[in-house]
């Protein structure tokens, strides 16, 4: 498979997530059985709400709502321009950020967790 084939089905898929977080309620499967919000709840409504411009509230929602549609943004438009160079850099490159920083990463994750469920444990 080429560079050009890899980075367009890569970008399909992405895009078709966007599209149907932004049109497709989605329901969490660990809140419906935990009954606690998991790292990523609420985020479905944030985006929608980014995608609204109303920033404020989609921070409220999912603190971490901002940097990973940020990331997202980011990480499409460089998808996009490995498509058109006709290269496969980037992939192998958000790798080794993901295995340098993945501390960080799981941090920011178990931060989230607590943020969605601060009124749970008050």
């Amino acid at each position: 498979m080429n560079n050009r084939t890899k980075n367009l089905i890569i970008l399909i898929i992405l895009l078709s997530f966007l599209l149907t977080v932004f049109f497709i309620p989605v329901n969490c499967f660990f809140k419906e059985f935990t009954g606690i919000y998991c790292p990523s709840c609420k985020m479905t409504r944030a985006f929608y709400l980014i995608f609204n411009f109303d920033f404020f509230n989609a921070f409220r929602l999912n603190i971490l709502s901002i940097p990973l549609f940020i990331f997202i943004i980011f990480f499409i438009l460089s998808i996009f321009i490995d498509l058109i160079k006709n290269q496969f850099n980037f992939i192998p490159n958000l790798l080794k950020f993901f295995a340098k920083y993945y501390i960080i990463i799981l941090l920011l994750i178990f931060i989230s967790f607590i943020y969605n469920n601060i009124e749970l444990f008050i």
